[in-house]
């Protein structure tokens, strides 16, 4: 397995999601040594991080980021960056999956947790209110780098006030409920979107 190849790709996506997040805070530099270890004790969660780059970067020039491959490197450098702006573990896993959606366009069905599934569905509807096409989006925007900032706000907002989020999904509930009831029936969920709103 080539890491040198993975760490420079971790770096040029790195840089892109620290250029598309400048609005929010700075993410800092990627940091190879806590993400892709290059001596010979690779621990397992990199393994898939390593061959994700890879095969992302093989598929580049025949499907772009719309592959599962790129939804999981998304995934997984989103949330990082999300923890370095002050977003919780589990805020930032849910800050992540929302990115990787909108930048490649691949819901990650891979460990899904329907708790935060929700957040990923309003993260999408905060940057696409109008359902737009997604593909292709560009990362140095003025409109995407202000859309991020506002989704930040949001989920940092969730973070010191939980009844926010509450009040959001309330407020958001026409626009959440086709987009959930989709998901629903793709992820096998038995749950109807009101179980998600507490009385």
């Amino acid at each position: 397995m080539d890491i040198q190849r993975a760490v420079q790709i971790a770096k040029r996506e790195w840089e892109n999601i620290r250029l598309s997040l400048c609005m929010c805070g700075d993410i800092g530099e990627f940091d190879s040594i806590n993400h892709i270890d290059g001596s010979s004790n690779i621990v397992s969660e990199t393994l898939p991080l390593i061959r994700n780059l890879i095969e992302m970067e093989n598929k580049l020039s025949t499907y772009g980021y719309f592959t599962q491959e790129a939804a999981y490197v998304f995934t997984y450098l989103a949330s990082r960056a999300g923890e370095r702006l002050g977003l919780s573990y589990k805020l930032a896993q849910s800050f992540g999956r929302g990115y990787s959606w909108i930048r490649t366009g691949w819901f990650n069905l891979e460990n899904v947790e329907k708790r935060h599934l929700i957040k990923q569905i309003i993260f999408f509807k905060l940057f696409f209110p109008l359902g737009r096409d997604f593909i292709g989006w560009d990362f140095n925007s003025h409109a995407a780098k202000a859309k991020l900032k506002a989704i930040v706000y949001k989920f940092a907002a969730w973070q010191s006030n939980p009844d926010s989020y509450i009040q959001d999904i309330r407020e958001f509930r026409e626009q959440l409920e086709p987009l959930w009831y989709g998901l629903s029936l793709a992820l096998n969920l038995n749950e109807e979107f009101s179980e998600f709103i507490p009385s």
